[in-house]
């Protein structure tokens, strides 16, 4: 799988993850999604700032939507904090998410047409597979550092 399907792969997750929020009203499978979504969140972004956004500098015309992405993930962060705070029990809560939701799937829909095309373009089939390998090592190290 080449980095950009690996990443891909990850916004459909995101996007379950966001589906189980919306359909469910108990407390405990709320908070049980939202923390399964904090922490796919957190891994898929430093995967993106540690191995494509570096990658992808080097294709023209891309800078200003990873100077972008970095910008949306640092406030996609903090919306994920604040999430934190809330009791599921509130109905604050899914506000909240819905929020979140909304950010994020504006984020995932610019990167998948606007950014992953152009990287896609630059880059040969090897470079991306190898871009592939560097993401889901990346992933697999963020995520011992997450969940642990």
């Amino acid at each position: 799988m080449d980095g950009i399907e690996t990443l891909e792969k990850d916004h459909d997750r995101i996007r379950s993850l966001f589906c189980e929020l919306e359909g469910t009203a108990d407390p405990q499978k709320l908070q049980d999604s939202f923390d399964k979504l904090g922490n796919i969140l957190t891994i898929h972004a430093e995967a993106e700032e540690q191995v494509l956004y570096p990658e992808a500098r080097n294709c023209e015309g891309i800078t200003e939507l990873i100077d972008q992405g970095y910008q949306e993930h640092d406030k996609g962060d903090q919306m994920v904090l604040a999430i934190k705070s809330i009791s599921p029990n509130e109905s604050e809560f899914k506000e909240k998410v819905r929020e979140l939701q909304e950010f994020m799937l504006s984020h995932l829909d610019e990167e998948e047409n606007e950014l992953f095309p152009r990287v896609r373009q630059s880059m040969n089939d090897k470079k991306l597979e190898q871009l592939g390998t560097q993401l889901k090592e990346t992933k697999a190290d963020v995520a011992h550092k997450v969940i642990d």
